[in-house]
């Protein structure tokens, strides 16, 4: 009776679990290489998100601004100019008011500033005459504001306004008013007074015709 040669050790079941083992384990190796050499990274380069593009200029077409918006309808786009104190609302020629130098007149608690001075063409030959006023109370208590405050003298005639204006100025505060004059359309030369309790300050105004 001749002996049974003994089964390899690939023929038993621990050897067959050391065996697959074995060649996953030199599979994941392999895998792992791979990876770190970038072979499966070659197929996605369109996802690898780059580097963050600088924003250029606005397209052909789009609203730039230069300067500050203009909030209402008096505010001047920057780079525009001025208008002219001699041209009329309407564009065509106008009235021209020459003040003084000097723009403030104060007595005691009570100050007048000349802000501006207009003219405009009125009816049956004349003008009115507009003075742009800021007046300071630099007392305690509340302060008229008014047209009695003011008188214009052309030709040796001293006329009183007729723009109705009546505020009341609280102490320490200031407020601008607009106090106007109809004269006639020849005037050249007139003379604003502003009356105070103690006196009077007069302010000589300078016409041109258009």
């Amino acid at each position: 009776m001749s002996e049974e040669k003994p089964n390899s050790w690939w023929g038993t079941l621990p050897g067959l679990m050391t065996a697959a083992a074995a060649v996953i384990t030199a599979l994941t190796g392999l895998l792992i290489g791979l990876g770190q050499l970038g072979v499966f990274d070659a197929g996605r380069s369109g996802s690898v998100s780059g580097p963050p593009t600088a924003v250029g200029p606005s397209q052909p077409g789009a609203a730039t601004q230069t300067g500050n918006s203009p909030r209402n309808g008096n505010s001047q786009q920057s780079g525009s100019p001025a208008a002219d104190p001699g041209i009329s609302p309407d564009g065509s020629p106008g009235w021209t008011v020459t003040l003084p130098d000097q723009r403030k007149y104060r007595s005691g608690d009570v100050e007048y500033e000349l802000l501006r001075a207009q003219a405009r063409p009125d009816a049956d030959g004349k003008i009115t005459l507009t003075f742009s006023v800021r007046c300071t109370n630099y007392g305690r208590y509340d302060l008229n504001f008014w047209d009695s405050t003011f008188r214009l003298n052309v030709a040796g005639i001293s006329t009183a306004p007729d723009s109705g204006l009546n505020e009341l100025v609280a102490g320490d505060a200031s407020k601008a008013g607009d106090v106007t004059f109809t004269v006639p359309a020849s005037t050249r030369e007139a003379a604003l007074r502003i009356k105070f309790l103690g006196g009077e300050s007069t302010v000589k105004v300078l016409v041109a015709s258009p």
